[in-house]
């Protein structure tokens, strides 16, 4: 069984090579393409770009868009040692919203009722040093990039109850961990039994921690600056909803054509 869960996670279908010549244009944004380890077929980052757009009250606003493997993006945040709240869940437009729902649209994302998006869970992520960011999340298929409506909190990641201490990093058995044996032994089994997803089998390398999904994506746009407060939310959210929806347009336009040249 401990060989068994040392072997390497399998490959992914779906990696950054196939991104190679996707250059999105977007109406009100100008994107970059962010370089990811693509020497890892098991890597479960698959594409990122950097967007930035000049509308917005509070100026020139740039986000970072992702696509990686399904992921726990809460839980992966958490055990970096930040701070994650829930801003609620924004759904695609039926035109059949009651008032309650119209009202309480309107309350999470600062958008009028009409608004027209994919469906998404907004979050506000702040660091230990307080800078807070906007972050949006949507999981969609791998197949086609189709919206799913499954949550991002239902993904394989470890889970957590202390995050980790951002000061230690594991380099193995040393003298100096003699130093204070006690802090060091109990780091250790923190991160151990975080990265195990707090399963006792994990734990004892027993069974091959659970892994990043091949079917479903994690996909996220989040805001990079400027810094989040209570003036310029309602705007710096609109502009990340907005992004994130059309890129993901422009995501299934082109997996749509390359699957027909296949």
């Amino acid at each position: 069984m401990s060989r068994q869960s040392g072997q390497p996670f399998k490959p992914f279908d779906l990696t950054g090579k196939d991104f190679v010549g996707f250059e999105p244009t977007l109406s009100d944004w100008s994107v970059r393409s962010i370089p990811v380890s693509a020497n890892d077929p098991a890597e479960p980052n698959i594409a990122a770009f950097e967007v930035v757009s000049g509308k917005g009250e509070a100026g020139p606003i740039r986000l970072l868009t992702r696509l990686v493997h399904g992921y726990n993006m809460p839980m992966c945040m958490k055990i970096k040692g930040y701070t994650v709240e829930t801003w609620g869940n924004l759904k695609p437009e039926t035109g059949n919203l009651s008032q309650k729902e119209k009202t309480s649209l309107t309350q999470v994302s600062g958008f009028s009722p009409q608004v027209s998006c994919v469906p998404c869970q907004l979050w506000r992520v702040t660091s230990s040093s307080g800078e807070t960011s906007i972050w949006v999340t949507t999981m969609i298929r791998a197949g086609d990039f189709a919206p799913t409506f499954d949550d991002v909190r239902s993904m394989a990641f470890p889970r957590v109850d202390v995050p980790d201490d951002p000061r230690w990093i594991p380099r193995g058995f040393s003298w100096s961990d003699l130093r204070h044996p006690s802090v060091s032994l109990r780091q250790w089994v923190r991160a151990r039994w975080n990265a195990s997803r707090t399963d006792l089998l994990t734990f004892l390398r027993l069974r091959q921690p659970a892994w990043a999904s091949e079917e479903l994506l994690t996909y996220l746009t989040r805001s990079v600056n400027p810094d989040i407060t209570g003036e310029n939310a309602g705007d710096v959210r609109k502009v990340v909803v907005a992004a994130h929806t059309e890129m993901l347009e422009a995501l299934q336009r082109w997996r749509a054509a390359r699957t027909k040249m296949l």
